[in-house]
């Protein structure tokens, strides 16, 4: 595999990552609906976006790109990554409700995923200056230094990080319930509402686990190669295999919590 596909990932993740965390200084911040009433998008996301596209589309002219204002559904992104091409996924701005508050949990994140799996990826959290990368089979870092999954075995002692479905409305109060019931369960648990920050902090072992039951491919294309490689358990909800059609979400675990939400979030 092409061992500068996390490098190049890296540099364009922090490249638009110190774009947006510039852009509300100098323009005017225009925030518009999309799909739901709950889900926003501004015009540094789309600018964000431009500005990734082109940075991979030079470095890389024979590849397939999707981004989150592309505005296709989980089932045909599902499809794209299904197949044999090599497709960038990003997501120019995760958190943008953070964002637009000036809240500092918000981040860059660009994957590159073929035949269904996450091959390399890179999260940039610019308030931090945090750069997570990974390539399948090389390990993950941050900022040039390997990162390793927590130790933790017993969610009486976990620190977990969740996210209820913004953008799908529906799906709010089987999620919060899923929710209550887990945070029953847990040490701790926080709703940051940025699933690349989540992820990155959970890879690096700084948090225990983190679920969601409304994303979509463009949130977790780069982090599911950078948990992995960090030594954690990604899968859906239910603790089954993980699948870019996100019928089931996605959670990500401590390897010594596999399986341990399993009795606390059921499709009951």
């Amino acid at each position: 595999m092409n061992e500068s596909f996390a490098r190049v990932a890296g540099e364009i993740a922090r490249e638009a990552g110190q774009f947006l965390k510039h852009f509300s200084d100098h323009h005017k911040l225009a925030v518009e609906h999309k799909g739901s009433g709950f889900d926003f998008v501004t015009n540094a996301d789309r600018e964000s976006q431009r500005l990734v596209q082109q940075r991979l589309k030079a470095a890389f002219p024979e590849h397939r790109f999707v981004g989150e204002e592309d505005g296709l559904s989980d089932a045909q992104v599902a499809t794209l990554l299904g197949g044999g091409d090599w497709c960038w996924v990003c997501d120019p701005l995760d958190g943008t409700v953070n964002y637009i508050h000036h809240l500092g949990l918000y981040a860059v994140s660009v994957g590159l995923v073929r035949r269904g799996q996450s091959v390399a990826g890179a999260i940039y959290l610019p308030e931090w200056d945090e750069l997570f990368t990974a390539q399948r089979g090389a390990g993950a870092f941050m900022n040039g230094q390997p990162i390793h999954a927590s130790a933790c075995q017993d969610l009486r002692q976990a620190f977990v990080t969740a996210d209820i479905a913004a953008s799908n409305p529906t799906l709010r109060e089987p999620n919060l319930e899923r929710l209550r019931r887990a945070g029953m369960a847990v040490g701790g648990l926080r709703v940051e509402g940025s699933a690349c920050v989540c992820i990155a902090q959970t890879a690096c072992g700084r948090q225990d686990a983190y679920w969601n039951q409304g994303l979509h491919a463009w949130d977790v294309a780069a982090g599911i190669v950078i948990a992995e490689e960090a030594g954690c358990r990604v899968t859906n909800i239910f603790s089954e295999p993980f699948s870019f059609d996100m019928a089931d979400g996605f959670l990500c675990t401590a390897p010594g919590l596999d399986g341990a939400f399993r009795p606390h979030i059921t499709r009951a």
